[in-house]
């Protein structure tokens, strides 16, 4: 039996090619043996609420929590986690963060114990790669567009083809930008999803869908305010296209499967809480017919690697999806980040996750969490403060 003798939280800074820096807490469960040690990470924590957890005291719960614990018990693990960290029926909330980097830690322990990959553990890979979606974030000012074609353009020619473009702060930069981009790059670009965010209600969501159907876009997400099940209802009755909906807890589950209320579960690892968790939303996925995508919050390697895991082997997973956050991130903590090509996110070799910490990366990235530099538009639209202007005070 091998059993957890330790816990080692380390937190990160990793800034995106926009500009935006994002905070990470990368996990450690160690063992009696130097060599084997599970890697998990709570990825992008700068979202609201605009607060952080106290990282020191959180490493000795979690130790006293864990130490000594077979790591094969994962069930009893992350039954330990939910009742210490339970879900509040949000999808940002701090404690999906927590549950998520242990889950990922104690999978991939698990599985390096026994010499096999993650998805292995999973029930065997159904495939070796999936697509992706590259994410084009929300246009705030007129300028904004053709950074965003840039974007595309620069994508484009790495061979990634498929986007999915953020939408619903300002409408009429949103439909400029989808018009160029389609006039631009014609049908050498898919358009996989508008993601609204949950920041329109239904009514003004179908609207504008209405008025840029013509673009071309193969789902709609987020299209009414959180937890408005009544919305999305409508909305999904009243768009041509599919609709799809973050899951990020049990109930929320049923709740969307009782109102048959959308057609396609996001299920995002990180957004339900870990590995285990996201394994019983697609079990009721598969059991209400609900196609899946694996969503994202744009991890580092170690948790784009267990997305990748659980992408490989959930057959409910038929859709592109989005995980990205290695292109997005201009920093890493890993030896080999994972990789992608032609568009696909392809899963990593080895056992467990297949992630191997690079000391001197992590040393460059390392640095206590912050929130200096941002602020709540700009955590949502996932971009850079806007400049603080300063009025000098009369003499």
């Amino acid at each position: 039996m091998v059993c957890i003798t330790d816990v080692r939280l380390t937190t990160v800074n990793t800034p995106r090619r926009t500009g935006a820096v994002c905070g990470h807490v990368l996990v450690e469960l160690l063992t009696e043996d130097p060599g084997l040690v599970g890697l998990g990470e709570m990825s992008d924590l700068q979202h609201l609420p605009r607060f952080h957890f106290d990282v020191g005291e959180l490493e000795r719960t979690l130790r006293e929590l864990l130490t000594g614990r077979d790591v094969l018990a994962i069930t009893e693990i992350n039954a330990l986690l939910e009742e210490n960290f339970p879900q509040a029926g949000y999808i940002y909330d701090k404690s999906r963060a927590i549950r998520c980097g242990v889950d990922i830690a104690v999978w991939d322990l698990a599985a390096k114990s026994l010499g096999v990959p993650v998805h292995d553990l999973l029930g065997g890979a159904v495939r070796d790669s999936v697509p992706i979606a590259y994410p084009i974030f929300r246009q705030r000012r007129p300028e904004d567009v053709e950074r965003s074609l840039a974007t595309v353009a620069e994508r484009l020619a790495e061979g990634q083809s498929c986007f999915r473009v953020y939408v619903g702060r300002d409408l009429e930069l949103d439909e400029t930008f989808l018009r160029a981009a389609r006039d631009r790059f014609g049908d050498t670009i898919t358009i996989k999803s508008l993601d609204f965010s949950n920041l329109l209600d239904a009514k003004a969501a179908c609207r504008f869908v209405d008025r840029v159907l013509d673009v071309g876009f193969d789902l709609v997400e987020a299209p009414a305010p959180d937890h408005d099940v009544r919305g999305l209802a409508f909305a999904r009755a009243r768009m041509p296209v599919p609709v799809s909906e973050h899951v990020y807890g049990y109930r929320w589950a049923l709740d969307l499967v009782a109102a048959d209320a959308v057609d396609v579960f996001n299920v995002s690892v990180i957004a339900i809480g870990g590995i285990t968790a996201a394994r019983r939303v697609f079990a009721i996925a598969e059991a209400a017919g609900k196609p899946c995508l694996v969503g994202t919050t744009q991890e580092l390697s170690i948790g784009t690697a267990a997305a990748a895991h659980v992408a490989m082997a959930m057959p409910a997973v038929t859709l592109p999806s989005d995980p990205v956050g290695p292109l997005l991130y201009t920093a890493d903590v890993v030896t080999e980040p994972v990789r992608y090509v032609d568009g696909r996110l392809l899963v990593p070799r080895g056992h467990g996750l297949g992630m191997t910490l690079d000391p001197a990366r992590v040393a460059a990235c390392a640095g206590p969490l912050t929130w200096a530099g941002t602020d709540a538009q700009a955590v949502v639209d996932r971009a850079p403060a806007a400049p603080v202007t300063t009025v000098a005070s009369p003499r």
